[in-house]
């Protein structure tokens, strides 16, 4: 099989911004510096600008009910703490909670954020107090003054009283905490298994520590920039999971194509500044469309039209797009600097295996693999895609649900404390309905209004009915309905379903009364709902969109269309393992967690568009490779075993950089974290061994030259992207390919 051609001189885009780089490095390696510190001192500030909501749907029955109690009672507030005084153990004065209650009393009602406490409510048995306090703020402002609260709060506990607080605020100030406290245990394992992976494959302690460099740069300017949006937009608290999740895997991966391929041109006599061209022409260019093609996959959760998710969009785009200007830019430039010394301290030689040194294509396992797969393609492509169909099974018993409180760990002092709530006044006593029955110009009949609240008193599901208030024109009424379960169960959202549908169709009297549904349990529901019913249009539009790019790219019909397809199935193959573990409980213990029953429902939607864009990392390294050896020698055979020996080493590094930080934060005690985490970690093993190695050669192989087939027509108005100075050998264009 030929090896590969030695490299001319190429005059492309790549190539001039490589030697560029090289002649300006200094100035280069000093803006990103500049801007490096710049973004750096506002990065740590990030955490207080997020939000955490961005659940809210647009023009649903849920946001319609809360911004008319917003805007028309302004008795109720916003939200509200719940301070939970228990008798400690020995505790025999049974003045004590009394006292401790006007203790809390006083100290909440001095505080300027809270607008009125309420009368201390007896559990049941009778050693704990319930003292519920309104916040005049939104959640997003109180949570930014929840220590406050909450220390104020607990100021009130003496030696025979405990006082812990829930509710929202205090909720998600353990969040803020618990979210912190996992993000740097994620980063203690990742950092020292990254760097031993990076040493095997590179060698060098130099060349190893500029994947570290460069990525750590792309996280802080862009954690920095984020801090400037989040003033001006909602962003989710979960962005500081997101940046992080995707940063380091894309970041750490095209440093590492670059220098591997820098690293292979020194090897070959070129001299450091046109290796650096060179590497620039090649895996430069392939990774600006790589990260193209992330961020157009990364795109389609602006479709699913949910706050939340344009927040993941905006952070990972942001995120993807530094770390890509960072490798176009900042890596060559350093390498430059460095030139040949990229090599030295070379203390990863000793450490490599076998399947890691280099050695002459035809000797590598990779291309006898490769061969191996290419004489009986049929029963490797048969067998591997079985095995991804029967992985993807369990996805059709998909279910997805909410996962709030229950996402935090039982020992979070805001959950202990909902817990007891619970226990005494019932499940939906922290997140009851809000229902508003709203005449428009006019008060609601009021017999409508006693009507509906009798029939939603005889619901079995329904602990309490309430307050009833007022609007201040008097023209709508508000109703505070405690569920018998948690916002966050499938029970309290099918009462919701069954007062909108049934109850409030069925009583008399409403007259044109609007009846609105607030509350956590109406918002999950409306939530879920547009989350599953936009998810097939997400999926559509990432498939779509990456397969445009990828035709510029390759300037082929079949082999885009074969990337989608099995990136498709690598992805449900992912779900159907979240299915098994996250709703049916397999092996949940293992992970530290008790599975809630389903999948939360934010989770699919971005992992289809996280997964379908770092799967095409491979895609575009392997294939480009590919198309390096065919361009020259018009053999499809012998190219996808050249491609294959030249980076199926560096693509299994690159996945298995990506699966260590995937799974580093499966340390976490977030559950929607290690659901991300999981499925992206199960995703990129599949498509980095199962698609790239097994489906990629075994297709190309019966595929044969139909690979490279492109309409003519399509050939002359396409963009030429695969190298300025055009193929040696001709591309099969046309009505059809040759003779494979």
């Amino acid at each position: 099989m030929p090896s590969a051609p030695p490299q001319p001189e190429v005059p492309g885009v790549f190539a001039r911004l490589g030697r560029l780089c090289v002649r300006r490095r200094w100035w280069v390696i000093g803006t990103w510096l500049v801007v490096l510190v710049g973004f750096g001192i506002f990065a740590p500030r990030l955490g207080g600008e997020l939000t955490p909501g961005g659940f809210e749907i647009a023009g649903s029955t849920s946001e319609q009910a809360r911004t008319t109690i917003l805007e028309r009672f302004s008795g109720d507030f916003p939200t509200a703490v719940t301070a939970v005084l228990t008798l400690r153990d020995g505790a025999t004065d049974p003045t004590a909670l009394a006292v401790a209650a006007r203790r809390v009393d006083a100290l909440l009602s001095a505080d300027p954020l809270v607008g009125e406490v309420a009368q201390p409510i007896r559990g049941r048995s009778g050693r704990a107090l319930y003292v519920f306090a309104g916040i005049r703020a939104g959640l997003d402002d109180a949570l930014k003054q929840a220590d406050r609260i909450i220390a104020t709060a607990r100021a009130g506990a003496t030696k025979d009283v405990s006082v812990d607080v829930t509710g929202g605020p205090a909720i998600f100030d353990d969040f803020d905490t618990v979210n912190a406290e996992d993000l740097r245990r994620s980063e203690l394992v990742q950092i020292p298994i990254v760097l031993l992976i990076l040493l095997l494959v590179l060698g060098s302690l130099i060349a190893a520590a500029l994947p570290i460099i460069t990525t750590f740069t792309a996280l802080v300017v862009t954690l920095g920039a984020l801090y400037f949006v989040a003033r001006g937009a909602d962003l989710s608290i979960y962005v500081q999971n997101i940046v992080p999740l995707v940063g380091i895997g894309v970041g750490v991966d095209y440093s590492l194509f670059l220098v591997r391929r820098y690293a292979e041109e020194l090897r070959g006599g070129c001299p450091p500044a046109e290796a650096v061209a060179l590497t620039m022409h090649t895996s430069g260019r392939a990774i600006f469309f790589s990260g193209l093609t992330v961020v157009v996959a990364l795109a389609g959760m602006f479709a699913v039209g949910v706050p939340i998710f344009t927040g993941f969009a905006i952070g990972s785009i942001a995120v993807v797009t530094v770390a890509m200007a960072a490798g176009l830019t900042l890596v060559p430039a350093i390498l430059a600097a460095l030139g040949t010394r990229i090599t030295r301290w070379n203390i990863g030689a000793r450490l490599r295996p076998r399947t890691f040194r280099d050695r002459p294509v035809e000797a590598t396992p990779w291309s006898r693999w490769a061969e191996a797969v290419m004489r009986r393609p049929w029963p490797y492509l048969l067998g591997s895609s079985a095995l991804l169909l029967a992985l993807a099974v369990p996805a059709l018993w998909l279910d997805l649900g909410s996962s709030g409180a229950t996402s935090l760990p039982r020992d979070a002092p805001s959950i202990r404390a909902a817990v007891a709530v619970a226990g005494d006044l019932g499940p939906g006593a922290l997140a009851p309905l809000r229902i508003v029955v709203d005449g428009g110009d006019v008060p609601p009949a009021q017999s409508g209004v006693d009507a509906l609240i009798a029939s939603i008193r005889r619901d079995p599901a329904v602990t309490i009915v309430g307050r009833i208030r007022q609007a201040d024109d008097r023209t709508a009424q508000l109703i505070h309905v405690v569920p018998a379960f948690a916002e966050d169960t499938p029970q309290a959202q099918d009462l919701v379903a069954r007062i909108e549908d049934q109850i409030v169709p069925a009583t008399p009297n409403l007259g044109d009364a609007r009846v609105l549904i607030g509350g956590a349990a109406s918002q999950n529901r409306d939530f879920t709902a547009t989350v599953a019913k936009n998810l097939p249009r997400v999926i559509a539009l990432v498939m779509l969109l990456t397969f445009l790019v990828l035709v510029v790219l390759f300037r082929s019909i079949l082999l885009p269309l074969k990337a989608v397809v099995m990136t498709l199935l690598s992805v449900v193959a992912a779900y159907g393992v979240l299915v098994m573990v996250f709703q049916w409980g397999w092996g949940d213990a293992l992970l530290g967690f008790d599975n809630l029953g389903h999948v939360t429902s934010w989770v699919p939607p971005f992992l289809f568009s996280i997964l379908f864009g770092l799967s095409m990392d491979y895609e575009v390294f392997l294939l480009t490779r590919v198309r390096e050896h065919y361009e020259r020698h018009g053999d499809d055979q012998a190219a996808v075993a050249w491609g294959l020996a030249r980076s199926g080493g560096v693509i299994t590094a690159a996945a298995a950089i990506m699966i260590v930080v995937f799974l580093s934060f499966l340390t976490g005690r977030l559950i929607p974290i290690k659901e991300s985490a999981l499925g992206l970690a199960v995703a990129v093993f599949l498509d980095a061994t199962i698609v790239r190695i097994v489906l990629v050669p075994a297709f190309m192989r019966i595929a044969g030259r139909w690979n490279w087939w492109l309409p003519g027509w399509l050939a002359r108005i396409l963009p030429t992207s695969h190298g300025e100075r055009g193929p040696s050998h001709p591309t099969p264009t046309g009505e059809g390919p040759a003779e494979a």
